[in-house]
């Protein structure tokens, strides 16, 4: 019978399987990889200052190092800038995003 992680982990990759996207992940020391992830922008109230916000969800076994406020996510033609990251035990990641 399988545990809870890996039912979860199943979900999340048939999720990001289903309504991902690739998009790249720019590290702020300039190395960048793509990543499926799924990309929503919204227009959730930002406490911090205004600006476009929108959301990531990515597994974090997919990024080469672990994601940091500051780095970057293109999307289409648009930048974005991680404000906020919100991991979960079942290794993904919601990253909060502002447009550059």
């Amino acid at each position: 019978m399988p545990d809870w992680a890996s039912l979860l982990g199943a979900l999340n990759s048939a999720a990001l399987s289903a309504f991902g996207r690739e998009v790249r992940y720019l590290r702020q020391t300039g190395s960048q990889v793509s990543v499926r992830g799924i990309f929503e922008n919204t227009c959730e109230s930002q406490e911090n200052s205004p600006g476009v916000y929108a959301v990531l969800f990515v597994r974090l076994a997919d990024l080469p190092q672990p994601p940091e406020r500051g780095d970057e996510v293109a999307v289409d033609s648009q930048t974005y800038k991680i404000f906020d990251i919100e991991a979960d035990t079942g290794g993904t990641a919601v990253l909060r995003l502002r447009q550059v």
